[in-house]
């Protein structure tokens, strides 16, 4: 370094703005540019930083009123006791036994939920989505009744302000609409937190991105999609601003603690106290390319700066915590702590011929069916090798996007009867692997410790890997499997190997199985439990149960269904509506009130079924009360 660079150098690292590795880089490449831009950069993350009214809190099972700035409020009683006044200010001065709030956190904070707005009869009508206007004057008591006399009215009652709960912020677990379950690691992951959360007597929600704002249940576990106001789904800077910021105004003075799945959704605005999830380097992407270290910086800073923000931060692999040893030492040595995937060797286990040759040879690709994971590597060998052999077959066992499946649905009817697709649910994974003799996890990029490599090791199946991320934790290859470079030859010629010498596969199989136990879930579900303990969590927060109704016409039912959903609603139960007739503008779900498709997947047994009596239901186990 020159001296002037030195110098520049020391007031970068006095104000924290820049580490060694980085100095060094950006002295290099862009001198006193460098440094100009870094310092801009500082400046606009402090303009950046969220201003959030902390003592904001919303009262449960209570109806909002928000008084518009120019409406005054008569001090009065009103007769329905669960009602929470608001009132908008141009500035925050104080109002007895109300609430005022400013502009910009009636913007934030009621946008996604429903409320009365009464403005006066010039004034303005609010166009939240879920807002009911109404004029100042009226007998709010006796409006408010002839509301919640009406479908669309029941949402004022239907706020989700569960408190005390750990929250969740994930990219996806359903898809963005909320009508398909995504049945990946990571999803499968939550799945089993939320179980050693519950143990604790913890309520776990996870809270998604989405298309349209959506409340789903899964196994018993709240799923919440937030939309962007005036956003799509685009995941470039403004969008992920935007969705941090929306998440934080959901659950600030509700949720205990902070679980981002992966650790980066937290960006670019955190809220703790908080444990990020690293599933692997998921920025192990093949459109990669070397060219400098301020394109490095600027091509990870979103990872780094997430990792920094963190309160604790948890690896499935010890790939991702060496990582960013080598960015920021302290970071990868003392806030990580590698916990690897798991697997339930009392559900995952081996059939009882499990070390002999059959007949048929089924070899299983079990996982998410798109390219990351290894799918078309896979269908590249397909060809070859079912024109090889003919006592082989493959099943795809996963969930994919339409255009993946039809690659999958092509070679199908090209080999029929020889080449399956289909989904399965992580609870029915087992007899998968059970029916398996191979499985392959053949992943290019983005990869931790595959579940799906750990099932089928504990199943005794002989696993084929790539050595890509934390796999290499897993498998020693040629002692309980087979470690590959992500290539076409590779994995046809490690597979031939394996058919051509079947009966010399005792050893790996055996060994893959004592290998399992060495990850076995309830090692997992200690670890885990000590460090949700560890975050001395106040109180005990509980879930809510489902209740559905059947209807032939959402927008034309009876009085007493409305008012047998207004109870289940009082009584705080999500609410699902599934309606014959299919309504194009859904001014209906807010919150626990959600209509949904007719026929959409049972994804979690509902406490009660509804049906109105014109209704036949036959796809349905459950107790159905009839209603007229």
């Amino acid at each position: 370094m020159e001296n002037n660079d030195l110098r520049s150098y020391n007031i970068l690292r006095k104000l924290k703005i820049i580490s060694i590795l980085n100095a060094m880089l950006l002295f290099k490449d862009n001198g006193y540019k460098g440094i100009l831009r870094k310092l801009k950069e500082k400046k606009q993350n402090q303009c950046n930083k969220l201003s959030i009214n902390n003592k904001m809190e919303f009262k449960k099972q209570h109806i909002s009123i928000v008084f518009d700035y120019n409406v005054p409020i008569k001090e009065k009683k009103f007769h329905n006791k669960n009602i929470q006044i608001f009132k908008l200010m141009k500035n925050k001065s104080k109002i007895t036994n109300n609430i005022s709030i400013s502009n910009e956190d009636f913007n934030n904070y009621f946008y996604n939920r429903s409320f009365i707005f009464v403005t006066n009869k010039n004034g303005k009508k609010c166009f939240f989505p879920y807002s009911i206007t109404i004029n100042y004057g009226v007998d709010i008591d006796n409006t408010i009744e002839k509301i919640l006399a009406t479908i669309i009215g029941l949402k004022l009652i239907a706020n989700y302000d569960n408190d005390k709960n750990i929250t969740v912020k994930a990219s996806t677990f359903y898809n963005y609409e909320g009508s398909n379950y995504f049945s990946g690691g990571a999803e499968r992951y939550l799945i089993d937190l939320h179980q050693v959360c519950k143990q604790l007597g913890y309520n776990l929600d996870i809270y998604q991105n989405a298309s349209k704002n959506f409340f789903r249940k899964y196994n018993n576990i709240n799923v919440i999609g937030l939309k962007v106001r005036d956003n799509e789904i685009d995941y470039r800077s403004l969008y992920l601003a935007k969705q941090t910021k929306n998440y934080i105004y959901q659950t600030q003075n509700k949720s205990q603690l902070h679980i981002y799945s992966a650790f980066y959704e937290c960006y670019p605005y955190h809220i703790g106290p908080s444990i990020g999830i690293s599933h692997g380097i998921s920025w192990d992407h093949k459109y990669n390319k070397a060219i400098d270290g301020i394109d490095f910086w600027n091509n990870k800073r979103m990872f780094i700066e997430s990792a920094l923000a963190c309160d604790q931060l948890i690896s499935v692999d010890t790939n991702t915590a060496n990582w960013f040893q080598t960015i920021d030492y302290k970071t990868g040595n003392s806030k990580f702590s590698v916990i690897p995937n798991y697997v339930d060797t009392k559900e995952f286990y081996p059939r009882k011929d499990y070390l002999k040759k059959r007949d048929k040879i089924v070899i299983v690709y079990p996982r998410r069916l798109y390219e990351p994971r290894g799918l078309y590597l896979t269908l590249a060998v397909v060809d070859k090798l079912l024109d090889k052999y003919d006592n082989i077959e493959f099943h795809f066992v996963g969930k994919g996007d339409d255009l993946d499946l039809k690659r999958i649905q092509t070679k199908m009817k090209k080999y029929p009867n020889r080449i399956f697709c289909y989904s399965k649910s992580p609870f029915e994974m087992h007899e998968i692997y059970k029916m398996a003799d191979i499985s392959l996890i053949p992943t290019l990029y983005s990869e931790g410790t595959s579940l799906s490599c750990l099932e089928a090791m504990a199943s005794g199946n002989v696993v084929i890997s790539t050595r890509v991320g934390g796999l290499t934790d897993l498998i020693l290859n040629g002692y309980n499997g087979y470690l590959i470079e992500p290539n076409e030859s590779d994995l046809l010629n490690t597979i031939i190997d394996i058919l051509e010498n079947y009966d010399k596969q005792e050893n790996i199989k055996k060994h893959a199985v004592e290998i399992a136990q060495i990850f076995n879930k309830e090692i997992w579900i200690k670890r885990w439990t000590k460090i949700l303990k560890k975050n001395n969590l106040n109180g005990k927060s509980s879930n809510i149960p489902l209740v559905e109704f059947y209807v032939d016409n959402i927008e034309n039912v009876s009085p007493k269904i409305i008012e047998t959903i207004k109870k289940e609603l009082i009584q705080n139960r999500l609410i699902y509506i599934r309606s014959k007739k299919v309504i194009k503008d859904d001014n209906i779900s807010c919150g626990l009130i959600q209509i949904i498709e007719y026929d959409e997947e049972v994804t979690n047994i509902p406490e009660k079924i509804y049906v109105e009596d014109k209704i036949k239901v036959n796809n349905r186990k459950e107790k159905i009360i009839r209603i007229s």
